[in-house]
């Protein structure tokens, strides 16, 4: 599995109103991905000590051609002035720091306990 992660400084905006922006994160993400199903898995996490009000976003991809058809995907939605509007209204809630992929290790290492 390979991971695009994103992250992003909340805007003033986004600080002063926290209910608003959870809200419109919230329905991002639904539209957002609504059409990319390459996308197999999409995690989030919010900097509560630290660089506070800073968060990731980890979408999974199978592999490096899914990434690839995620990236065509996109190039294709941008070409659609109504959903490209909606996907530059981010800029009024955060502020891209920096973008990175990263990949599981190839050996089977890590914990996830059962609830």
């Amino acid at each position: 599995m390979i991971y695009l992660v994103y992250r992003m400084k909340l805007t003033e905006r986004s600080r002063r109103d926290q209910k608003a922006f959870w809200t419109w994160l919230e329905d991002r993400e639904s539209w957002f991905y609504r059409d990319l199903p390459m996308v197999r898995e999409v995690r989030w996490y919010y900097s509560v000590i630290g660089d506070v009000y800073t968060l990731e976003n980890w979408a999974a991809f199978e592999d490096e051609a899914a990434w690839g058809a995620y990236r065509k995907a996109l190039a294709g939605l941008k070409g659609d002035r109504d959903w490209e509007h909606r996907r530059v209204s981010q800029d009024d809630w955060w502020e891209f720091l920096d973008t990175r992929i990263v990949a599981d290790p190839p050996v089977r290492v890590g914990l996830r306990r059962a609830d």
